[in-house]
This record gives C-alpha cells, sequence and structure tokens, in this order.
C-alpha cells in the first residue's frame, strides 16, 4: 500500500551513515528536513530481486537505495569512514577470476612443457633423420664397392644393388641375359655360390649384425634364377635352399 512520510534526516550523518544513494560531494553541512515517499520499491538485478533491509524510498523525486546492498549486487566493498564523512567503495577480490588465473597458469605450464617436448622429439626425428640419410649413404658407397669388385666377375657384367638398413639389407644381382645368357648358364653352382658369399661377407664387413636377403635375375625379364640369404646372427648364407 503507498505511504507517505515526512521525516527528518540528517543529511551529512543519517544518509551517509546508512550508507544511500545518491551522495554528492558538494552537499551542505547541516540538518534538513526532507520528505520521504515510501511506495514498496523493489530492486531487480537481471530479473532476480535484491533483497534489503532498509526499504528505498524517494525524496524530491530521486529513489534513494542502501549503497551498501548495490555494492554487493555488483561484488564491491563498502567502509564508512565516520570521522571524515566518507563512504569509500573498493573493488573486492573475485575468487572466480582468480581461480581462472590459475587454470590458465596450470594451462599455460602444461603448454611450455608439451611444446618443450615437441622439442625435443623434432631434434630426435632430426637427428633419425641425419643418422638414416648417413646410413643410407653407407648402403649407396657399399653398393658402389661391390660393383667395382664384382661387376665383372668371371668376365661376366654384373648389376649389383642394394637397398635397405644397418639390419636388414636386400640384395639384386642383375645380368643381361640378351647379352650373356649363355655365358651364365656355362658358371657352376660352386661359382655363383662364391659370388654370393663374398658379397654377404663384403656386406657385414660394413653391416656386421645384417640380415641379407637377396636373388640373382635376369634383368632382361626379370626372372629370378636363384635366391640367397644370410643370417646377421652367425653368418650363415643359404643358397638355392642348402647352407654354403
Amino acid at each position: 500500500m503507498w505511504k507517505k512520510k515526512w521525516v527528518p534526516i540528517l543529511s551529512s550523518v543519517v544518509l551517509a551513515g546508512a550508507t544511500f544513494l545518491p551522495v554528492t560531494t558538494d552537499a551542505a553541512v547541516g540538518k534538513k528536513n526532507v520528505q520521504a515517499s515510501y511506495n514498496n520499491i523493489k530492486v531487480m538485478y537481471n530479473g532476480v530481486n535484491v533483497p534489503t533491509t532498509i526499504e528505498p524510498f524517494i525524496v524530491n523525486g530521486s529513489t534513494y537505495i542502501p549503497v551498501r546492498m548495490m555494492a554487493n549486487v555488483f561484488n564491491k566493498d563498502v567502509v564508512w569512514n565516520g570521522t571524515t564523512y566518507t563512504i569509500d567503495v573498493k573493488d573486492r577480490p573475485d575468487t572466480r577470476v582468480t581461480a581462472l588465473q590459475a587454470e590458465v597458469a596450470t594451462k599455460d605450464a602444461k603448454i611450455k612443457d608439451l611444446e618443450a617436448k615437441i622439442a625435443d622429439l623434432e631434434d630426435e626425428i632430426d637427428d633419425l633423420k641425419d643418422r638414416k640419410s648417413s646410413k643410407d649413404d653407407d648402403v649407396d658407397d657399399l653398393e658402389t664397392d661391390l660393383n667395382d669388385d664384382y661387376g665383372d666377375y668371371e668376365d661376366l657384367e654384373w648389376d649389383i644393388s642394394l637397398s635397405g638398413d644397418e639390419d636388414d639389407i636386400s640384395v639384386e644381382i642383375a645380368i643381361d641375359f640378351d647379352d650373356y645368357e649363355d655365358e651364365f648358364n656355362d658358371l657352376t653352382k660352386s661359382q655363383l655360390k662364391k659370388l654370393v658369399k663374398e658379397i654377404c661377407n663384403d656386406i657385414w664387413d660394413e653391416f656386421e649384425d645384417a640380415n641379407i636377403d637377396g636373388e640373382i635375375i635376369d634383368s632382361v625379364e626379370d626372372d629370378l634364377q636363384y635366391e640367397f640369404s644370410g643370417d646377421g646372427d652367425d653368418h650363415d648364407i643359404e643358397f638355392d635352399g642348402s647352407t654354403i
């Protein structure tokens, strides 16, 4: 129900002491009788009623509400200084912000840790690439040496190709049957075994533990003539199904 009252208020004591809004910095000091109107005024914040122990009122068309109440709504601290008659409004520490800042700091630390691990892995990858490149160079160099040593074995023209790495090496010994089929067929198995054995031993001189998988082919038709293998552990050589 609407009600209207005359109330005496000490502007510098009662209004400031109760911390009502609005307050001006150039207000006169003294006593003044004012007419305060109460009309069951409610304060809503984002659609929610803000409770207060001191009912808001209207004076000369201005609505007065407690400063402390609104400060709480906006997460502020209010301190009344009775000596200087000052209302001091300060920001209140927001625990949510502090928690979020701590969470961000933790995530930043994890990101930096992951970035460091990624950098380490990239260095390892680069190192492995360098080592692989070096090994590939070693295999290429060995292939060149084998062709220099055995490219004219028994006066035939052989083409020896290597692939793989220090652990597993594939060997292809190719001969052109258009030019050397008869000469190849005149070779004995013992001669071919000798060629294969010497090539395997030269590979093991460079890569001691390498497993060897090889074949002798006709390069014209890509026809397989013989298969052989070498065990990197005991250096046993199998040629055409039998141990050399």
